[in-house]
């Protein structure tokens, strides 16, 4: 991201923080020195900047709902109901360009973030070895909030390159990845800065998650706290998203065990006590189950906002949403009686066009205060059996049982066997379309397939017509560097 944009959304910020302190505003500072002066003054304004850090990766064109729905629309289970620009339609037809809006805003919303998050650990540190923070907080405060930093900033990097940057099993890392931008930026001076490869980057990303786990509280004590922030757990499940997404099966595997037991009943041994929900329903009710590892919080005044809200695009009330058909290959696929299927709303009941259902997991449109899920327990549960399999080359009962405890909890009569697969890859399939099943709505679906470089599937769209598959070797498969980054960092290629 240009350091313009990044320094509006930092000054604003900043202003934010600072609202009500009436001496300040008759004597300011610069702004661009304001966090050195005084926001580590206090308690209070350290932990607004923590505070800070969340509401920026939680805003609407990332986190909030735009990031997870252009990763679903990128797919092959929803049609848009509108051909309207700001509701991703040019994501649905694969046309973006340098230039399009969600490329280039997308990517601005992120580096904002990462801007953000290394503004406030160059404070936090250089404050905490001056001495200054002494009697403000505590050493394992400090910890606390220096993990939170570093986990948000792998977060950053990893959506990004995910997003505009081949996959890490094509070419193996070395196709070029994003900017790395690990330094506070002040001013415009560190504007041009190369492309990292994605294997530095993912390097940043590991880097960052390894530092940070030692430490991170390991339990909050408040459901709303272990839900909200984060802590060891967190970055565990977070690693293991990020080493399978890699494809190193092995490393997918180690990481899982650390909050996977061997066996059932599946629930973490250690820190927060993450487990699925007995009841699929009640993780849409109940934004605080020990199955939501992380999760992003929305009220009626503090949410996405407007048309980059998570809801307002899986929702059967705006309008603008996106829907699946009975024809849909993740609909028809599902069995009548797996209540991710039969918990969908019906909007149009049969018609000229087949009828169109809608996801029932976000249903505040009116407030739009549905919380945005990040990760739960039951990626993790399929992440460490697809790894168990690809890493160790053949199936195993533990890997079966991980698959089943995800898919009868919402299928109870589906339950596999070792013998329901023939050959290893007949699980990967079954772990794929499952994950599919589990995830809509929540991002999942074209980052599954791009990690192991598959063809995005072509699309029927009925009334908004058809859409040819995305082979792996398009440039199509991946979005662009934005028109915005490339006018001002002299040194980024596309």
């Amino acid at each position: 991201m240009n350091m313009r944009n990044i320094l509006k959304m930092a000054a604003a910020f900043l202003v934010l923080l600072t609202a009500g302190c009436s001496k300040e505003y008759l004597n300011p500072v610069p702004q661009t020195s304001l966090s050195d002066l005084s926001v580590f003054d206090n308690k209070d304004r350290i932990v607004a900047q923590v505070n800070g850090m969340y509401s920026a990766v939680k805003a609407g064109w990332y986190l909030g709902g735009r990031y997870q729905s252009v990763a679903d629309m990128r797919g092959d289970n929803f049609i848009p109901l509108s051909n309207n620009a700001y509701v991703n339609f040019n994501t649905w037809n694969h046309l973006e360009i340098s230039a399009t809006m969600e490329v280039n805003d997308i990517w601005n919303q992120i580096y904002a973030s990462v801007n953000t998050v290394n503004v406030f650990l160059d404070g936090l540190k250089s404050n905490w070895e001056s001495g200054k923070l002494a009697g403000i907080i505590s050493e394992e405060e400090y910890n606390q909030f220096t993990s939170e930093a570093l986990t948000l900033r792998a977060m950053c990097y990893f959506d990004l390159t995910r997003l505009y940057a081949k996959p890490y099993i094509q070419g193996n890392g070395e196709n070029l990845g994003v900017p790395l931008r690990v330094k506070a930026e002040k001013s415009a001076e560190g504007n041009d800065l190369a492309r990292s490869t994605v294997a530095e980057v993912y390097a940043q990303v590991l880097s960052d998650l390894n530092a940070a786990e030692p430490l991170a509280i390991a339990n909050y004590g408040s459901d709303d706290l272990n839900t909200t922030r984060i802590h060891k757990n967190t970055i565990i499940a977070l690693k293991t998203r990020v080493l399978l997404t890699k494809c190193d099966w092995a490393g997918a595997v180690s990481e899982s065990a650390k909050i996977v037991p061997a066996s059932a009943p599946f629930v973490a041994p250690s820190g927060v006590p993450n487990a699925l929900s007995t009841n699929w329903s009640a993780i849409w009710t109940n934004n605080t189950t020990k199955e939501s590892i992380f999760s992003l919080p929305n009220t009626d005044i503090n949410n996405g906002g407007g048309q980059s809200a998570i809801t307002w695009y899986f929702s059967s009330e705006s309008g603008e949403s996106v829907y699946l058909v009975a024809t849909s290959p993740v609909y028809a696929a599902m069995d009548p009686t797996d209540i991710r299927r039969s918990s969908m709303d019906v909007l149009v009941p049969g018609g000229s066009d087949p009828d169109q259902y809608f996801l029932t997991k976000y249903t505040h449109f009116t407030t739009l205060s549905d919380w945005c899920p990040v990760i739960r327990y039951a990626e993790i549960l399929l992440s460490r059996a697809e790894a168990l399999v690809r890493s160790g080359g053949s199936v195993t009962q533990e890997a079966v049982d991980l698959l089943n405890a995800v898919r009868t909890r919402a299928f109870p009569t589906g339950a596999f066997t070792l013998a329901s697969f023939a050959t290893p890859a007949d699980f990967y399939s079954a772990v794929l379309q499952e994950r599919n099943f589990e995830f809509l709505g929540e991002g999942m679906r074209s980052f599954d397939l791009m990690r192991l470089g598959l063809d995005i599937p072509a699309k029927e769209g009925l009334t908004m017509g058809n859409i040819g598959a995305i082979p792996a070797s398009s440039a199509a498969y991946y979005w662009p560097i934005p028109s915005g980054e490339l006018s001002l960092n002299k040194l980024c290629v596309p």
